[in-house]
């Protein structure tokens, strides 16, 4: 899905609210619901007297049933796949955003925890508060444009861990660019020593 770095690794794997699967689900059953009614509606209206058909009518509502509960299946299938894929994926050194498009396609990008420059969370209406679940916009140093997730469940717990993220990886980046200054310090500091003793032997 993702491809990392061999000293990279993943500490948190973020998804979507399962209240956006809440529209979905109306709409599969609605579906569902739709063959009962139409043998409902068969039964009800002489359909014979409108459709001339010679054949098995039990073999053609048993054909038609199926391949309509396989549709069905289908779409319920592309909307799980959707919510179950798109994720934000967060490392120690970066952030993924994978977005799923269909059952075959997917966008994936990525930015580095250190370039973040602001954290925050959008909550509207007394459903998102009551649900906890919001929008998360980072806003991002460069010409990149700010990136924007919506519908995450437990956004403020979210921004908490991208932030702690965020100081550790610029207090390591700042430990890895002292050691080399530490190190020309007490070169320097012993080069002075050594000196100083060799003045000292001249003076005696």
């Amino acid at each position: 899905m993702i491809e990392i770095d061999k000293s990279e690794h993943i500490i948190r794997v973020v998804r979507r609210h399962w209240f956006v699967l809440l529209s979905d689900i109306f709409v599969l059953a609605f579906l569902f619901a739709v063959p009962v009614i139409g043998l409902f509606l068969f039964h009800l209206v002489p359909m014979e007297n409108i459709l001339i058909f010679t054949g098995n009518q039990a073999y053609a509502v048993s054909f038609f049933l199926f391949a309509w509960l396989f549709i069905v299946w289908i779409m319920g299938w592309n909307m799980w796949t959707d919510y179950y894929l798109d994720v934000l994926i967060i490392t120690d050194k970066r952030i993924f955003d994978i977005n799923q498009k269909g059952l075959f396609r997917r966008e994936s990008s990525s930015f580095r925890i250190d370039k973040i420059q602001n954290v925050s969370v959008n909550q509207i209406g007394i459903i998102q508060t009551l649900l906890d679940f919001g929008t998360i916009q980072l806003e991002t140093a460069g010409e990149r444009e700010d990136f924007t997730a919506g519908f995450i469940a437990h956004p403020y717990e979210i921004k908490r861990f991208i932030n702690e993220s965020q100081d550790r990886e610029v207090e390591r980046s700042q430990l890895v660019h002292l050691v080399p200054d530490e190190k020309d310090a007490v070169t320097r500091s012993g080069s002075h020593a050594e000196k100083l003793t060799g003045q000292d032997d001249e003076g005696r």
